[in-house]
């Protein structure tokens, strides 16, 4: 069955990632998809290292670990965040097929996105870990 905009969606047990989840867990577990992060998050996430630096600052701490990873390279906002998504949850295809930015190189292609019905989270995840159930 093709999947479009405004389908009930489940992950499939019989996916060899979510099988393992189910096995793993008693409760059913939850698999972390991934969304983009918003600009304001990443605003957010900046105006806070800001402020590290700052308070470091002021109690003449080194602040090289706060700007700067361990390679010297300056510290990003992250391009994406986890979503923790039930295994046994029910979620609305929002855009049945993408590609999506989840990090800083290429878009990940066959995406869909997904809501969580209970959350209001969005989340992208494979399309082949999915089935319709209406």
């Amino acid at each position: 069955m093709k999947m479009r905009k405004g389908d009930l969606v489940k992950l499939d047990p019989n996916n060899p990632e979510i099988s393992d989840i189910l096995g793993w867990s008693n409760h059913g577990g939850t698999y972390i998809a991934s969304r983009p992060t918003t600009p304001e998050e990443r605003e957010e996430w900046n105006k806070q290292r800001s402020e590290e630096i700052r308070i470091a600052r002021e109690n003449g701490e080194d602040t090289f670990s706060i700007a700067f990873n361990d390679a010297g390279e300056s510290r990003l906002a992250p391009r994406s965040v986890s979503v923790h998504l039930p295994v046994d949850g029910t979620y609305v295809v929002e855009r049945a097929r993408c590609r999506v930015h989840l990090g800083w190189g290429q878009p990940t292609g066959g995406m869909t996105k997904i809501l969580d019905t209970k959350t209001g989270n969005h989340a992208y995840v494979y399309r082949d870990m999915l089935k319709v159930i209406s």
